[in-house]
């Protein structure tokens, strides 16, 4: 079996790595062995093949390699897991057919941590750079780290200063499609062996999802920058603080792309083009990330004693443009969400470190308060705001005294306490025994204020014939009616002004644990069982803005559990290594997200948002990960997963147009008030997927090396498989396609410098991924366009590095 290493020393080691220099983490090392990869899955470091779950180790070399600039780009080297950046808030993490949405004010599915601080998705979201490692850790996670997370996490560790050499390192790279990547970092021993100091950076722009609009010509568009500075000080053997502050500010403007005819007065015909929008307006903001770390730990008899403390403070501000059909000119309504998030978390953890004892343990005690306050303001139109509600005109503009307008605040606040324990066993010299469990403690308070302004609603009473003074008469009755008669056959009714206001506060408390049990067959073959039991506090439905229900609020807590037999393998003198695992897991309350989803709105209009609601769930799956190397210059690695998770016949809040009880991606215009039956939503019976993933994703890497003028030359290549959509409730489903990615280049043999060509999606596939459904907007206005996503087209770049010292 491997060695396995001090947590301190493997990481210092993860985190050194030299672009030009070393080979992938997967790749072939000395006389073609593959080389072994190092994680710390477990809070202790350890080899890959010795881990009882399924971890993906991402290493600076492949982020390097394939040119991973944001962190969405680490799922093409992870197979079954899906990171989708939604412009800014909504950013999505998927893993192991486990679906979850940001926008669901939950606790995530799958966690993501930047050096052992969980960080929520929308700020997670961003380019990546300066990396040593990272993680992605499959199945429920919550007796080691952190927050109880059913899906998995994903741990994300930073570059460490050196204590004992100056080094550093810089990047370029460009696209032709107006991409650009500059990163760079230096590192200075201050004291030597004793205090050293890292200071990265990054600028990052390109065309987000590259769409113009035919109407204002605006194009979309995202430029992010940041800086990180870590302060590393180790006065002796036995004791280290790493003091880390990162900044980062982003901005985009997100342009949604159509397709259709139109309706001959709001934009062109568009037919297949994946990169043409119609808005007039636009949707987007900005987003301030800062966070600041300290990790300590101190050598004690028997043991090490480690504390992690962070706090973070970000905010966005965005706004979204509602009208994104272009149904109505010279109108932009544009819904306005801003909001600051602020995290204080604490950590304190001792650890045995007796590599011959019976047992290896570790306690530990985590808090975390997290206050939210999010504000939210949006205009909704009324029957006369685009003139006579009997022939209501989208080109003349909208009349603003038939505009509600609703706004409000969501402040959240929510504290977190939990004690939690893992022991391994060491049974005998083949076999360990491993034993987590977690109690916590969450309370949470929250208070939802919705605020509705005064408006008019043209009330029709004859329709196009002149009242001659009816409308005064109706004023006596008391009900609203002011006597004016703006357009023929209407009075106009005036709306007061409101105020909602709900509060909630909720005390939890829950059990989370897990079980494993492994056997080492022989030095290379090594089998594993897992069970875990999760626990995740119920969501939240915000930004809808009209009084619901409160089971569309807030639903119950969700539980889960997973069962998951692995096994671990090396071959053929460890030239190949062959991993795989089957899983099932079990959901009570999953909490899932519902998007554009009809619901009554201000004034009785039909309007969509998301619900967050849960229903019981089922997922089963499997993942087989190959690597192999051919020669001591070529090597190639295969990696596939496919998961199915569905709800189990769940009552939802669902998107039914046609009432069939299926969901749908219909036109609301088709819906009238009385088809909610009484309800603020319609409800579907589904057993659709939990998962937007499609159920088979697969990865295929290699690279092959060859002297070149005296230099490393290199051939590499990555294609991703995705397969047919299915079963995801929605009209249109996705076909399979496959993206190919390739790069060639040049790098320094005894020199520190590397030059690279490379084409993403090589092949342009331009599979349509999403297709909406032609929408008659506001009611009344058939917009003859909807809604797609294609898979970008094909980029092709340059790449320069240039590195000294460690890098």
């Amino acid at each position: 079996m491997y060695k396995t290493l001090p947590l301190a020393a493997a990481v210092s080691v993860a985190t050194m790595s030299f672009y030009p220099t070393v080979s992938s983490a997967q790749g072939a090392g000395e006389a073609g062995m593959l080389e072994e990869v190092i994680v710390t899955a477990q809070r202790r470091a350890e080899s890959l093949q010795e881990v009882p779950m399924t971890v993906t180790a991402i290493t600076p070399q492949d982020i390097a390699d394939y040119n991973l600039f944001r962190f969405e780009d680490l799922a093409q080297l992870s197979p079954g897991l899906s990171l989708e950046s939604n412009g800014g808030f909504g950013s999505v993490a998927q893993m192991r057919g486990v679906g979850f949405d940001s926008n669901a004010s939950a606790a995530p599915a799958v966690d993501v941590y930047i050096n052992e601080t969980p960080v929520d998705a929308n700020y997670a979201f961003q380019s990546i750079y300066d990396i040593g490692q990272v993680e992605v850790l499959r199945g429920p996670q919550g007796t080691l780290r952190g927050r109880p997370a059913p899906g998995g996490a994903i741990t994300v560790t930073t570059r460490r200063p050196d204590l004992d050499a100056v080094g550093g390192s810089i990047s370029a790279s460009a696209g032709d499609q107006g991409s650009q990547n500059y990163q760079g970092a230096l590192n200075v021993p201050l004291i030597d062996n004793q205090l050293g100091l890292r200071v990265a950076a990054m600028f990052d722009e390109d065309e987000g999802n590259r769409a113009k609009s035919v109407n204002s010509g605006i194009e979309s568009e995202r430029e992010t920058k940041s800086w990180r500075a870590s302060l590393l000080w180790a006065p002796t053997d036995g004791f280290e603080a790493l003091l880390t502050h990162q900044w980062l500010e982003s901005d985009r403007i997100n342009m949604e792309t159509v397709n259709g005819p139109g309706a001959g007065y709001n934009g062109l015909a568009i037919g297949d083009d994946r990169d043409l929008s119609v808005m007039e307006g636009k949707s987007g903001g900005k987003q301030k990330f800062q966070t600041t770390t300290l990790h300590m730990s101190l050598d004690l008899p028997g043991h090490v004693l480690y504390y992690n403390g962070a706090y973070q403070d970000n905010s966005f501000d965005f706004d979204v443009e509602l009208d994104s059909l272009n149904a109505a000119l010279d109108w932009t309504e544009a819904q306005k969400t801003r909001s600051s998030f602020k995290v204080d978390s604490q950590e304190l953890r001792l650890e045995s470190d007796n590599p011959d004892a019976f047992a290896d343990y570790l306690v530990g005690l985590w808090y975390m308060k997290t206050d939210t306050a999010t504000t939210f303001a949006q205009p909704s139109v009324l029957d006369g705001a685009f003139g006579s509600p009997l022939n209501p005109d989208p080109t003349g503009g909208v009349n603003s005294d038939y505009l509600i307008q609703a706004s409000g605040g969501i402040p959240i606040e929510m504290t977190e306490y939990a004690i939690y324990s893992n022991t391994t066993l060491h049974l005998t010299d083949a076999t360990d025994l491993q034993l987590g469990v977690r109690y916590l403690q969450s309370e949470e308070e929250r208070v939802e204020t919705i605020n509705t302004s005064a408006a008019e609603i043209a009330i029709g009473i004859a329709p196009g014939a002149p009242l001659n003074g009816l409308c005064q008469g109706l004023v006596g009755l008391g009900v609203g009616f002011n006597g004016d008669e703006t357009y023929p056959g209407y009075c106009d009714l005036v709306l007061a002004s409101s105020n909602y206001t709900q509060t909630a506060s909720q005390d939890q408390e829950a059990w989370v644990y897990n079980v494993a049990l492994k056997h080492q067959f022989t030095d290379d073959v090594m089998a594993y069982f897992n069970y875990g039991h999760s626990w995740r506090p119920a969501g939240v439905t915000v930004g809808v803005t009209a009084p619901v229900t409160p089971d569309l609020l807030q639903g119950d807590p969700e539980e889960s559990d997973s069962y998951e037999i692995g096994v671990r393998s090396e071959l053929f003198d460890r030239r190949m290594r062959l991993n795989a695992s089957i899983f099932h897991q079990s959901f009570d309350n999953f909490i899932g997200r519902f998007n554009e989803v009809p619901y009554i709105g201000a004034g009785d209009s039909i309007q969509s948002g998301g619900f967050t609601y849960p229903g019981d769930a089922t997922v089963d799956g499997f993942e087989l990960d190959v690597s192999y190397s051919l020669t001591e210059n070529w090597w190639a690695q295969f990696n596939t997963a496919y998961a199915d998770g569905t709800f189990d016949d769940a009552t939802v809040p669902c998107r039914d147009t046609n009432l069939d009880g299926n969901a749908d991606s219909g036109d609301i215009g088709n819906l009238t008030v009385a088809d909610f039956g009484g309800n603020s939503v319609i409800y579907c019976n589904v057993d659709t997927r939990i998962s937007t993933t499609p159920k088979w994703t697969a990865m295929l890497q290699t690279e092959y090396s060859f002297e070149l003028f005296s230099n490393d030359a290199y051939v590499r290549a990555l294609y991703n498989y995705y397969s047919d959509q299915e079963d995801t409730g929605m009209d249109y489903e996705a076909d399979a396609y496959g993206i190919l990615n390739v790069f060639a280049g040049l790098r320094g043999v005894n020199s520190p410098w590397e030059i690279s060509v490379w084409a993403k999606n090589l092949l342009d596939e331009d599979t349509l991924l999403e297709r909406g459904q032609p929408q008659t907007v506001y009611g009344m206005f058939p917009a003859g366009y909807y809604q797609v996503r294609y898979v970008p087209e094909r980029e092709i770049g340059l790449t320069l590095r240039y590195a000294f010292g460690n890098g």
